[in-house]
């Protein structure tokens, strides 16, 4: 399991033509932006998983004990799976959130518990995290922000999990995932967009 903190950053995107279109598999042109969304994780052993988002407001912790207790079944085993209505009526459970809360916020925090509870519960324990991201990218801006997300969340995850491997090797500062790593991060990045969006 990694150890030290991992940064991680993907860029927002603009789609210059057929922005309506991608929804029902029709092609589009799309560029990235020069804003990124930026996560930092690191380990730690106080036996919670926090997320911060100081963007929107949002500083949640869960209990890695509960968690791990939990029933995960609803979430299938095997592959990277599209989440169901029953899935993401069991995190708003699990995810504690107030009548109160905010959509964009509620969504956020089940689209990271998604892939908190899918992508880590290989692991013998849930590890203990402390998750902070923060965007130059505004939400809801249709520039891309809740899929840079969910790519941040996907390939921090699957670092620490050892589903990939730490691209960074001893005094790089930069480099990149392969192309199936990169793969791999897209699908389940694919299915926290699912969360948030739907039919993304």
């Amino acid at each position: 399991m990694l150890s030290e903190v991992l940064l991680v950053s993907a860029p927002g995107k603009v789609i210059l033509h057929g922005e309506h279109a991608v929804v029902h598999g029709k092609v589009a042109l799309a560029v990235s932006l020069n804003l990124r969304t930026f996560l930092r994780l690191q380990p730690h052993s106080n036996g919670k998983v926090d997320l911060s988002l100081p963007n929107i407001g949002i500083k949640r912790a869960w209990d890695v004990a509960r968690l791990q207790s939990l029933d995960t079944s609803f979430l299938e085993q095997g592959d990277v799976t599209t989440p169901t209505s029953e899935q993401v009526e069991k995190l708003k459970e699990v995810a504690g959130l107030p009548d109160d809360c905010a959509v964009t916020e509620r969504l956020a925090v089940l689209a990271f518990l998604y892939l908190y509870l899918s992508i880590c519960r290989k692991q013998r324990a849930l590890p203990s995290l402390d998750i902070v991201v923060w965007s130059e990218l505004p939400p809801g801006a249709g520039l891309g922000s809740s899929a840079a997300y969910s790519v941040c969340l996907a390939a921090a995850l699957l670092t620490v999990c050892e589903e990939i491997p730490n691209p960074l090797k001893d005094g790089d500062c930069v480099n990149r995932w392969t192309k199936e790593d990169l793969e791999l991060i897209n699908k389940w990045a694919f299915q926290g967009e699912r969360m948030i969006h739907g039919n993304p």
